[in-house]
């Protein structure tokens, strides 16, 4: 291995696999849980707001930008993958298939070397994509975890946006359903609170200063005005912090089964009327100094 192990304890086992042509091993370690958990640098309260246009935009004004991989080794991804179509095609033909017909089963066709080359070289670019987008979202997460105490995201359905044609290349690249799942474990590993807003919950509707609701918002819309208090808002940064208030405010809007956002017309108080179903991964202290993880789900009074 090129590296030693990073912990000290009962070996439980090891996994190996090969990603392009170079070959990994994953030890799994037994360690005490002090050793696992990580100390935080902040004690902040934080909302993010996933987007395309900027990969999360946080509630204190920030706005991160991903490197989007695939968008740009994409032209070379394309020459690759049809040099190597070209290189079966022509390997299909050398058996006496016709031009694009499936081979039956059971039927080895001819790989030579410059397909073999041509096969690494992809390999190797999907991979290098892969690392790209994954240590884009593991700093972020990091980050996010390490400086803030509470942090605020969105139950995204990403099945259900990867579906819309038009949209889907651009949310795979820059990878919503990684940075959720890196999201829980690391929370539990800094001790961090994680709230998960309502998947119906209006972040980009509601007015943060005043709680009044934009219903005909539309997804060309990148700012609006408050009808109310005529505060002019940008959509990521004010669902950002609409977001952040579900990790103190104690009653918010409720989610309706419509999936419409649920408040009522016009004015929505930002702390009255029922609550918002809110998943609370939490953290709370333990004998070992850090905290230790706790969940439990927000239901109307």
């Amino acid at each position: 291995m090129t590296e030693t192990l990073r912990f000290e304890g009962r070996t439980l086992g090891a996994t190996v696999s090969r990603t392009a042509d170079r070959w990994f091993v994953a030890v799994q370690v037994e360690v005490p849980e002090h050793q696992a958990l990580r100390r935080r640098s902040g004690h902040g309260t934080v909302g993010v707001d996933l987007g395309i246009k900027s990969a999360a935009t946080l509630s204190n004004g920030d706005s991160i930008q991903a490197p989007r991989p695939l968008k740009a080794a994409l032209r070379r991804l394309k020459i690759r993958s049809r040099r190597l179509s070209r290189q079966l095609e022509a390997a299909r033909l050398a058996v006496g298939l016709a031009p694009g017909a499936r081979p039956p089963r059971g039927t080895r066709l001819p790989v030579s070397n410059n397909r073999r080359k041509s096969a690494a070289k992809l390999a190797r670019l999907h991979a290098r994509i892969a690392n790209l987008r994954a240590d884009f979202t593991h700093q972020l997460t990091t980050r996010l975890c390490r400086e803030n105490q509470a942090v605020v995201i969105e139950d995204l359905n990403v099945r259900g946006m990867l579906a819309n044609d038009r949209l889907a290349r651009a949310i795979g690249d820059v990878g919503f359903g990684m940075f959720r799942q890196q999201m829980n474990y690391k929370a539990q590993r800094y001790g961090t609170r994680l709230v998960v807003a309502d998947r119906w919950y209006p972040s980009s509707r509601l007015c943060s200063v005043c709680g009044w609701k934009y219903e005909a918002l539309t997804l060309r819309e990148r700012t609006w005005a408050c009808a109310d208090c005529g505060t002019h808002h940008d959509r990521e940064h004010n669902a950002a912090r609409n977001l952040e208030r579900l990790a103190t405010a104690t009653a918010l809007p409720v989610a309706s089964p419509a999936g419409n956002g649920g408040a009522a017309a016009g004015r929505v108080p930002a702390v009255a009327g029922k609550v918002t179903p809110v998943s609370h991964e939490c953290g709370q202290q333990g004998a070992s100094g850090q905290e230790e993880r706790c969940e439990h789900l927000c239901s109307p009074f």
